[in-house]
């Protein structure tokens, strides 16, 4: 993905707009959902681990500093999402 164009998605999530959101899960979705299949076998409980995680991101898009990719901060509250649920 073009990073102008996910910078320009990510501010667009700071200001709580819901189509960047559903643009910013539509390109993260399949491989955080791959994330959570890593750590938690149960195919449903992996789908609602990633959607917490969804969440939680994009209530907390404010402290993302772009010092790592949004992929990698994003995976990040997955791998977190799925120690919490174990």
């Amino acid at each position: 993905m073009n990073k102008n164009l996910q910078a320009h998605l990510i501010e667009k999530c700071k200001n709580n707009e819901t189509l960047a959101q559903m643009q910013l899960y539509d390109l993260y979705c399949k491989a955080m959902y791959n994330t959570a299949c890593n750590y938690i076998k149960d195919d449903i409980i992996a789908q609602d681990i990633m959607q917490e995680a969804f969440l939680k991101a994009f209530v907390k898009i404010e402290s993302f500093t772009a010092e790592a990719s949004f992929g990698s901060w994003l995976k990040r509250i997955v791998i977190n999402q799925t120690s919490e649920s174990v």
